[in-house]
Protein backbone atom coordinates (compact mmCIF):
# COMPACT_ATOMS: atom_id res chain seq x y z
CA UNK A 1 0.00 0.00 0.00
CA UNK A 2 3.11 2.57 1.08
CA UNK A 3 4.38 1.63 -2.64
CA UNK A 4 1.13 2.08 -4.39
CA UNK A 5 0.78 5.45 -2.64
CA UNK A 6 4.39 6.98 -3.48
CA UNK A 7 3.23 6.13 -7.13
CA UNK A 8 0.16 8.24 -6.80
CA UNK A 9 2.30 11.23 -5.40
CA UNK A 10 4.70 11.21 -7.62
CA UNK A 11 2.80 13.14 -10.95
CA UNK A 12 1.08 15.39 -8.67
CA UNK A 13 4.53 16.31 -7.08
CA UNK A 14 5.26 16.50 -10.81
CA UNK A 15 2.62 18.58 -11.42
CA UNK A 16 3.14 20.89 -8.00
CA UNK A 17 6.69 21.42 -8.98
CA UNK A 18 5.66 22.86 -12.66
CA UNK A 19 3.27 25.25 -11.75
CA UNK A 20 5.83 26.33 -9.03
CA UNK A 21 8.32 26.71 -11.76
CA UNK A 22 5.97 28.60 -14.23
CA UNK A 23 4.80 30.93 -11.60
CA UNK A 24 8.64 31.77 -10.47
CA UNK A 25 9.21 32.95 -13.65
CA UNK A 26 6.30 34.69 -14.28
CA UNK A 27 6.99 36.43 -10.66
CA UNK A 28 10.66 37.16 -11.55
CA UNK A 29 9.41 38.67 -14.92
CA UNK A 30 7.01 40.87 -13.22
CA UNK A 31 8.72 41.92 -10.16
CA UNK A 32 11.62 43.16 -12.93
CA UNK A 33 8.58 45.34 -14.73
CA UNK A 34 7.12 46.37 -11.25
CA UNK A 35 10.60 47.30 -9.64
CA UNK A 36 11.53 49.62 -12.43
CA UNK A 37 11.15 52.95 -11.36
CA UNK A 38 10.40 55.70 -13.46
CA UNK A 39 14.47 56.98 -13.61
CA UNK A 40 15.49 53.23 -14.76
CA UNK A 41 12.93 53.45 -18.15
CA UNK A 42 14.27 56.74 -18.85
CA UNK A 43 17.59 55.54 -18.31
CA UNK A 44 17.19 52.30 -21.01
CA UNK A 45 14.42 54.27 -22.94
CA UNK A 46 15.01 55.19 -26.88
CA UNK A 47 13.80 57.46 -28.69
CA UNK A 48 10.06 55.89 -30.14
CA UNK A 49 6.98 57.18 -32.00
CA UNK A 50 5.14 55.80 -29.09
CA UNK A 51 4.93 58.81 -27.36
CA UNK A 52 3.76 61.26 -29.44
CA UNK A 53 1.24 58.86 -30.41
CA UNK A 54 0.26 58.54 -26.56
CA UNK A 55 -0.11 62.33 -26.83
CA UNK A 56 -2.85 62.40 -29.38
CA UNK A 57 -4.77 59.10 -27.74
CA UNK A 58 -4.12 61.30 -24.16
CA UNK A 59 -5.27 64.35 -25.80
CA UNK A 60 -8.87 62.27 -26.83
CA UNK A 61 -9.65 60.61 -23.61
CA UNK A 62 -8.38 62.71 -21.15
CA UNK A 63 -10.08 66.03 -21.87
CA UNK A 64 -13.01 67.63 -19.74
CA UNK A 65 -15.62 66.44 -22.44
CA UNK A 66 -14.61 62.47 -22.70
CA UNK A 67 -14.00 62.23 -19.35
CA UNK A 68 -17.88 63.44 -18.75
CA UNK A 69 -19.22 61.19 -20.98
CA UNK A 70 -17.79 58.32 -19.43
CA UNK A 71 -18.87 59.53 -15.91
CA UNK A 72 -22.32 59.43 -17.40
CA UNK A 73 -22.04 55.95 -18.36
CA UNK A 74 -19.84 54.97 -15.20
CA UNK A 75 -16.55 53.85 -16.51
CA UNK A 76 -13.05 55.05 -15.11
CA UNK A 77 -10.91 55.52 -18.21
CA UNK A 78 -7.59 57.18 -18.65
CA UNK A 79 -4.89 57.25 -21.26
CA UNK A 80 -1.06 57.98 -20.77
CA UNK A 81 1.11 60.47 -22.66
CA UNK A 82 4.97 61.05 -22.93
CA UNK A 83 4.95 63.17 -19.42
CA UNK A 84 2.71 60.12 -17.58
CA UNK A 85 -1.00 59.91 -17.40
CA UNK A 86 -3.22 60.54 -15.16
CA UNK A 87 -5.55 58.25 -12.26
CA UNK A 88 -9.22 58.51 -12.97
CA UNK A 89 -10.82 56.38 -10.08
CA UNK A 90 -9.55 52.52 -10.54
CA UNK A 91 -7.61 53.37 -13.62
CA UNK A 92 -4.76 54.54 -13.63
CA UNK A 93 -2.14 55.66 -16.33
CA UNK A 94 0.58 57.76 -13.88
CA UNK A 95 3.25 55.16 -14.53
CA UNK A 96 2.81 54.75 -18.51
CA UNK A 97 5.18 56.99 -20.98
CA UNK A 98 4.17 55.34 -24.03
CA UNK A 99 0.73 53.92 -25.30
CA UNK A 100 -0.59 53.26 -22.27
CA UNK A 101 -5.32 52.61 -21.62
CA UNK A 102 -6.79 51.58 -18.57
CA UNK A 103 -10.27 51.46 -17.94
CA UNK A 104 -12.72 50.05 -15.11
CA UNK A 105 -16.02 48.70 -16.12
CA UNK A 106 -18.89 48.44 -14.07
CA UNK A 107 -20.20 44.17 -14.05
CA UNK A 108 -23.21 45.59 -16.33
CA UNK A 109 -22.94 48.44 -18.93
CA UNK A 110 -26.34 50.27 -18.90
CA UNK A 111 -26.28 52.79 -22.27
CA UNK A 112 -29.11 54.81 -20.40
CA UNK A 113 -26.62 57.49 -18.91
CA UNK A 114 -27.44 58.46 -15.34
CA UNK A 115 -29.45 55.91 -14.65
CA UNK A 116 -30.69 55.59 -10.80
CA UNK A 117 -29.05 52.34 -9.25
CA UNK A 118 -27.23 51.34 -11.73
CA UNK A 119 -23.54 49.41 -11.46
CA UNK A 120 -20.59 51.66 -10.64
CA UNK A 121 -16.86 50.91 -11.88
CA UNK A 122 -15.39 48.42 -9.28
CA UNK A 123 -11.65 47.38 -9.76
CA UNK A 124 -8.12 48.50 -10.30
CA UNK A 125 -6.52 49.17 -13.86
CA UNK A 126 -2.96 50.04 -14.07
CA UNK A 127 -0.72 50.58 -17.26
CA UNK A 128 3.45 51.03 -16.77
CA UNK A 129 5.74 51.22 -19.29
CA UNK A 130 7.29 53.26 -22.29
CA UNK A 131 5.83 50.48 -24.96
CA UNK A 132 2.30 49.83 -25.72
CA UNK A 133 -0.29 48.85 -22.59
CA UNK A 134 -3.89 48.24 -22.29
CA UNK A 135 -5.72 47.07 -18.80
CA UNK A 136 -9.07 46.24 -18.21
CA UNK A 137 -11.00 45.62 -14.75
CA UNK A 138 -14.12 44.73 -13.85
CA UNK A 139 -16.25 43.48 -10.22
CA UNK A 140 -13.51 43.76 -8.23
CA UNK A 141 -11.03 42.77 -10.84
CA UNK A 142 -6.70 44.12 -10.57
CA UNK A 143 -5.29 43.82 -14.14
CA UNK A 144 -1.83 45.44 -14.54
CA UNK A 145 0.17 45.48 -17.63
CA UNK A 146 3.92 46.08 -18.28
CA UNK A 147 5.87 47.06 -21.37
CA UNK A 148 8.80 48.85 -21.97
CA UNK A 149 10.26 49.29 -25.50
CA UNK A 150 8.58 50.34 -28.68
CA UNK A 151 8.23 46.97 -29.82
CA UNK A 152 6.10 45.41 -27.19
CA UNK A 153 2.99 44.69 -25.89
CA UNK A 154 1.03 44.16 -22.74
CA UNK A 155 -2.46 43.54 -22.32
CA UNK A 156 -4.31 41.85 -19.04
CA UNK A 157 -8.10 41.89 -17.66
CA UNK A 158 -9.23 40.49 -14.40
CA UNK A 159 -13.21 40.34 -13.08
CA UNK A 160 -14.59 39.50 -10.15
CA UNK A 161 -11.51 39.90 -7.67
CA UNK A 162 -9.31 37.57 -10.17
CA UNK A 163 -5.64 38.64 -10.45
CA UNK A 164 -3.84 39.54 -14.25
CA UNK A 165 -0.33 40.32 -14.83
CA UNK A 166 1.25 41.08 -18.68
CA UNK A 167 5.21 41.78 -19.23
CA UNK A 168 6.94 42.19 -21.97
CA UNK A 169 9.99 43.05 -23.09
CA UNK A 170 10.22 43.58 -27.10
CA UNK A 171 7.58 41.25 -27.30
CA UNK A 172 3.98 40.53 -26.18
CA UNK A 173 2.27 39.06 -23.38
CA UNK A 174 -1.68 39.17 -22.55
CA UNK A 175 -3.04 37.64 -19.18
CA UNK A 176 -6.79 38.03 -19.22
CA UNK A 177 -9.34 36.10 -16.60
CA UNK A 178 -12.93 38.25 -17.27
CA UNK A 179 -15.94 37.32 -16.68
CA UNK A 180 -19.27 38.26 -19.59
CA UNK A 181 -20.01 41.73 -18.40
CA UNK A 182 -24.22 42.37 -20.05
CA UNK A 183 -24.91 45.42 -21.99
CA UNK A 184 -28.31 46.90 -20.80
CA UNK A 185 -30.64 48.93 -21.74
CA UNK A 186 -33.32 50.45 -19.47
CA UNK A 187 -31.99 46.98 -17.22
CA UNK A 188 -33.15 44.88 -20.07
CA UNK A 189 -30.26 42.88 -21.43
CA UNK A 190 -29.82 43.67 -25.09
CA UNK A 191 -26.16 42.14 -25.63
CA UNK A 192 -23.00 40.80 -23.65
CA UNK A 193 -18.74 42.26 -23.75
CA UNK A 194 -17.61 38.66 -24.09
CA UNK A 195 -15.11 36.82 -21.44
CA UNK A 196 -12.25 35.91 -22.32
CA UNK A 197 -9.67 33.58 -20.63
CA UNK A 198 -6.22 33.10 -21.93
CA UNK A 199 -2.78 33.75 -21.09
CA UNK A 200 0.07 33.96 -24.30
CA UNK A 201 3.73 35.16 -23.93
CA UNK A 202 6.31 35.75 -26.56
CA UNK A 203 9.32 37.28 -27.56
CA UNK A 204 12.66 38.47 -26.20
CA UNK A 205 11.51 38.51 -22.78
CA UNK A 206 7.61 38.17 -21.79
CA UNK A 207 5.57 37.06 -19.06
CA UNK A 208 2.26 36.86 -17.88
CA UNK A 209 -0.30 35.49 -15.16
CA UNK A 210 -4.14 34.94 -15.17
CA UNK A 211 -5.45 33.73 -11.97
CA UNK A 212 -7.63 30.49 -12.33
CA UNK A 213 -6.73 30.98 -16.05
CA UNK A 214 -2.86 29.56 -16.27
CA UNK A 215 0.39 31.33 -16.35
CA UNK A 216 3.64 31.70 -19.27
CA UNK A 217 7.00 32.77 -19.86
CA UNK A 218 8.91 33.45 -23.27
CA UNK A 219 12.47 34.29 -23.55
CA UNK A 220 13.92 35.13 -27.01
CA UNK A 221 10.81 33.29 -28.83
CA UNK A 222 13.43 29.90 -28.37
CA UNK A 223 12.35 29.15 -24.59
CA UNK A 224 8.46 28.18 -23.92
CA UNK A 225 6.92 27.50 -20.94
CA UNK A 226 3.32 27.50 -20.37
CA UNK A 227 0.53 26.24 -17.61
CA UNK A 228 -2.92 25.88 -18.77
CA UNK A 229 -5.48 25.64 -16.21
CA UNK A 230 -8.53 25.55 -18.19
CA UNK A 231 -8.01 22.07 -19.59
CA UNK A 232 -9.80 19.06 -16.99
CA UNK A 233 -6.46 17.99 -15.81
CA UNK A 234 -4.00 21.63 -15.51
CA UNK A 235 -1.11 21.38 -18.37
CA UNK A 236 2.26 22.05 -18.29
CA UNK A 237 4.25 22.44 -21.59
CA UNK A 238 7.63 22.53 -21.81
CA UNK A 239 8.90 23.57 -25.46
CA UNK A 240 11.93 24.14 -27.18
CA UNK A 241 11.30 26.60 -30.28
CA UNK A 242 12.37 27.98 -33.98
CA UNK A 243 12.44 31.54 -34.34
CA UNK A 244 13.69 31.51 -37.78
CA UNK A 245 10.56 29.99 -38.97
CA UNK A 246 8.96 33.52 -39.83
CA UNK A 247 12.06 34.33 -42.27
CA UNK A 248 11.85 31.09 -43.99
CA UNK A 249 8.20 30.47 -44.27
CA UNK A 250 6.77 33.79 -43.56
CA UNK A 251 3.39 33.14 -45.40
CA UNK A 252 2.58 29.98 -43.06
CA UNK A 253 3.51 31.52 -39.93
CA UNK A 254 1.75 34.61 -40.20
CA UNK A 255 -1.42 32.93 -41.46
CA UNK A 256 -1.45 30.67 -38.50
CA UNK A 257 -0.23 33.49 -35.90
CA UNK A 258 -3.35 35.44 -37.52
CA UNK A 259 -5.74 32.88 -37.46
CA UNK A 260 -4.63 32.00 -33.79
CA UNK A 261 -4.76 35.56 -32.66
CA UNK A 262 -8.55 36.11 -34.05
CA UNK A 263 -9.62 32.46 -32.01
CA UNK A 264 -7.86 33.69 -28.96
CA UNK A 265 -5.59 31.21 -29.04
CA UNK A 266 -2.15 32.83 -28.59
CA UNK A 267 0.44 34.68 -30.74
CA UNK A 268 3.78 33.13 -31.61
CA UNK A 269 5.79 33.91 -34.67
CA UNK A 270 7.88 30.75 -33.76
CA UNK A 271 7.45 27.04 -34.93
CA UNK A 272 8.28 24.51 -32.19
CA UNK A 273 10.97 22.07 -32.61
CA UNK A 274 9.93 20.27 -29.68
CA UNK A 275 6.93 20.56 -26.93
CA UNK A 276 6.78 18.07 -24.47
CA UNK A 277 3.30 18.37 -22.36
CA UNK A 278 2.32 17.14 -19.24
CA UNK A 279 -1.60 16.65 -18.20
CA UNK A 280 -4.31 17.34 -19.93
CA UNK A 281 -6.23 15.15 -22.39
CA UNK A 282 -3.00 13.54 -24.18
CA UNK A 283 -1.49 12.94 -20.60
CA UNK A 284 1.36 12.76 -21.85
CA UNK A 285 2.98 14.09 -25.65
CA UNK A 286 5.74 15.02 -27.52
CA UNK A 287 4.88 17.01 -30.47
CA UNK A 288 6.38 19.06 -32.69
CA UNK A 289 5.69 21.33 -36.13
CA UNK A 290 8.52 19.38 -37.68
CA UNK A 291 9.30 15.59 -38.68
CA UNK A 292 6.16 13.78 -39.54
CA UNK A 293 2.87 15.63 -40.84
CA UNK A 294 0.72 12.92 -39.97
CA UNK A 295 0.55 9.36 -38.21
CA UNK A 296 2.07 6.33 -40.21
CA UNK A 297 -0.70 3.68 -40.98
CA UNK A 298 -0.45 0.13 -41.59
CA UNK A 299 -3.50 -1.13 -43.66
CA UNK A 300 -3.46 -5.51 -43.13
CA UNK A 301 -5.86 -7.66 -43.10
CA UNK A 302 -8.71 -5.43 -42.89
CA UNK A 303 -7.25 -3.68 -39.61
CA UNK A 304 -5.43 -0.51 -39.62
CA UNK A 305 -2.40 0.33 -37.19
CA UNK A 306 -1.85 3.67 -36.23
CA UNK A 307 1.70 4.46 -35.12
CA UNK A 308 2.04 8.18 -33.58
CA UNK A 309 -1.46 8.92 -32.94
CA UNK A 310 -2.39 12.54 -33.05
CA UNK A 311 -2.47 14.52 -29.71
CA UNK A 312 -4.71 17.92 -29.99
CA UNK A 313 -2.09 20.54 -28.10
CA UNK A 314 -2.57 24.30 -28.46
CA UNK A 315 -5.37 24.22 -31.23
CA UNK A 316 -3.91 21.51 -33.45
CA UNK A 317 -3.74 17.85 -33.84
CA UNK A 318 0.09 16.55 -34.18
CA UNK A 319 1.57 13.04 -34.43
CA UNK A 320 2.33 12.62 -30.85
CA UNK A 321 6.32 10.81 -30.36
CA UNK A 322 5.31 9.13 -27.22
CA UNK A 323 1.73 7.71 -27.84
CA UNK A 324 1.51 3.85 -28.17
CA UNK A 325 0.24 2.23 -31.29
CA UNK A 326 -3.24 2.33 -31.49
CA UNK A 327 -5.09 -0.59 -33.74
CA UNK A 328 -8.37 -0.26 -34.71
CA UNK A 329 -10.29 -3.57 -36.02
CA UNK A 330 -12.29 -4.36 -39.17
CA UNK A 331 -13.48 -7.18 -40.74
CA UNK A 332 -10.74 -9.80 -42.05
CA UNK A 333 -9.75 -9.24 -45.57
CA UNK A 334 -7.58 -11.89 -47.02
CA UNK A 335 -6.87 -10.01 -50.18
CA UNK A 336 -4.66 -7.92 -48.12
CA UNK A 337 -2.59 -10.44 -46.96
CA UNK A 338 0.52 -7.64 -47.22
CA UNK A 339 0.86 -4.73 -45.22
CA UNK A 340 0.68 -1.46 -46.90
CA UNK A 341 2.64 0.90 -45.21
CA UNK A 342 1.43 4.68 -45.28
CA UNK A 343 4.21 7.30 -44.77
CA UNK A 344 3.47 11.27 -44.61
CA UNK A 345 5.36 13.45 -45.80
CA UNK A 346 8.31 15.25 -43.09
CA UNK A 347 8.60 19.23 -43.22
CA UNK A 348 12.26 20.57 -42.25
CA UNK A 349 13.38 23.68 -40.74
CA UNK A 350 15.68 26.36 -42.17
CA UNK A 351 13.02 26.49 -45.49
CA UNK A 352 14.01 23.14 -46.37
CA UNK A 353 11.94 21.10 -49.09
CA UNK A 354 10.14 18.71 -46.98
CA UNK A 355 10.65 15.16 -47.82
CA UNK A 356 7.84 12.80 -49.21
CA UNK A 357 8.03 8.88 -49.60
CA UNK A 358 8.09 8.33 -53.19
CA UNK A 359 5.36 5.56 -52.80
CA UNK A 360 4.00 4.91 -49.56
CA UNK A 361 2.21 1.77 -50.58
CA UNK A 362 5.32 0.02 -52.95
CA UNK A 363 7.10 -2.02 -50.76
CA UNK A 364 3.67 -3.84 -50.12
CA UNK A 365 2.73 -3.96 -53.90
CA UNK A 366 6.67 -5.51 -54.34
CA UNK A 367 5.83 -8.26 -52.22
CA UNK A 368 2.12 -8.36 -53.76
CA UNK A 369 3.69 -8.94 -57.27
CA UNK A 370 6.50 -11.10 -56.01
CA UNK A 371 3.56 -13.64 -54.30
CA UNK A 372 1.42 -13.62 -57.46
CA UNK A 373 4.27 -14.39 -60.12
CA UNK A 374 5.41 -16.94 -57.29
CA UNK A 375 2.26 -18.88 -57.95
CA UNK A 376 2.20 -18.34 -61.19
CA UNK A 377 5.70 -20.23 -61.51
CA UNK A 378 4.44 -22.94 -59.07
CA UNK A 379 1.28 -23.70 -61.29
CA UNK A 380 3.23 -24.03 -64.18
CA UNK A 381 5.45 -26.55 -62.39
CA UNK A 382 3.31 -29.07 -62.64
CA UNK A 383 3.23 -31.72 -65.20
CA UNK A 384 0.14 -30.82 -67.93
CA UNK A 385 0.05 -34.00 -69.36
CA UNK A 386 1.06 -37.79 -68.40
CA UNK A 387 2.85 -38.74 -72.35
CA UNK A 388 6.94 -38.72 -71.37
CA UNK A 389 8.72 -36.00 -72.90
CA UNK A 390 11.57 -36.85 -75.27
CA UNK A 391 14.79 -36.70 -73.57
CA UNK A 392 16.65 -36.64 -77.26
CA UNK A 393 17.88 -33.02 -77.71
CA UNK A 394 16.80 -31.61 -81.19
CA UNK A 395 18.68 -32.30 -84.25
CA UNK A 396 21.30 -29.03 -85.02
CA UNK A 397 20.60 -27.56 -88.32
CA UNK A 398 23.45 -26.41 -90.42
CA UNK A 399 21.48 -23.21 -91.62
CA UNK A 400 20.12 -21.27 -88.46
CA UNK A 401 17.97 -19.14 -90.23
CA UNK A 402 16.42 -22.15 -92.36
CA UNK A 403 13.27 -23.50 -89.89
CA UNK A 404 13.68 -26.27 -88.40
CA UNK A 405 11.33 -29.27 -89.71
CA UNK A 406 8.20 -29.77 -87.01
CA UNK A 407 6.70 -33.12 -88.16
CA UNK A 408 6.26 -34.29 -84.59
CA UNK A 409 4.99 -31.22 -83.70
CA UNK A 410 1.64 -32.29 -83.25
CA UNK A 411 2.04 -34.61 -80.07
CA UNK A 412 4.04 -31.37 -78.44
CA UNK A 413 2.96 -27.93 -78.42
CA UNK A 414 5.59 -25.59 -78.91
CA UNK A 415 7.06 -24.32 -75.57
CA UNK A 416 5.92 -21.22 -74.22
CA UNK A 417 7.42 -18.78 -71.49
CA UNK A 418 6.35 -20.18 -67.87
CA UNK A 419 4.90 -23.49 -69.14
CA UNK A 420 8.06 -25.33 -68.34
CA UNK A 421 7.24 -28.07 -71.25
CA UNK A 422 10.93 -27.32 -72.94
CA UNK A 423 12.87 -28.94 -69.93
CA UNK A 424 14.84 -26.07 -69.12
CA UNK A 425 14.27 -22.71 -66.78
CA UNK A 426 11.66 -20.36 -67.06
CA UNK A 427 12.53 -16.38 -66.29
CA UNK A 428 10.06 -13.78 -65.25
CA UNK A 429 11.11 -10.40 -64.00
CA UNK A 430 8.39 -8.02 -62.50
CA UNK A 431 10.22 -4.38 -61.36
CA UNK A 432 13.19 -5.33 -59.41
CA UNK A 433 12.27 -8.22 -58.64
CA UNK A 434 13.43 -11.60 -60.68
CA UNK A 435 12.18 -14.61 -60.30
CA UNK A 436 13.48 -18.30 -62.00
CA UNK A 437 11.94 -21.41 -61.70
CA UNK A 438 13.57 -25.14 -62.86
CA UNK A 439 11.69 -27.72 -64.39
CA UNK A 440 12.09 -31.37 -62.19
Amino acid sequence: MAIASMRHEHPRRRMRFGTAAVALLSVLAIGLGMTMGEGQAQAVAVPSPTGSVGDVIAALANNKLSQDLAKQWRLDICAADSDGGPHDGGADCTGSTGVGVAVVLPTAIELVPALPNAPLPVGAAKVIGDGFQFALASGGGQATAISYLPLSLATAGASDGRTAYAFAVIGMADAWTTSEIPVKLFTSRVGAIPAITQVNCYGALAAAYAENVGACANVLGTFDVKLDQLQRIPQLQLALTDPTAVVFDPATVLTTALGKLLHGQGFTLSKDVARLSLGGDSILALTSDYGLSAPITIDWLGSTITIFPTAHINGADRPNGLALPHISGGALDTSKLAPAVTVPKSALPFGLAPITPGSATAPATAVMRSSRVADTVLQSSTPQSSTPQSSTPPASTPHPAQPTSTASAPSSPAPTPGDGSAGGSDEVTTGNTRTVATAG
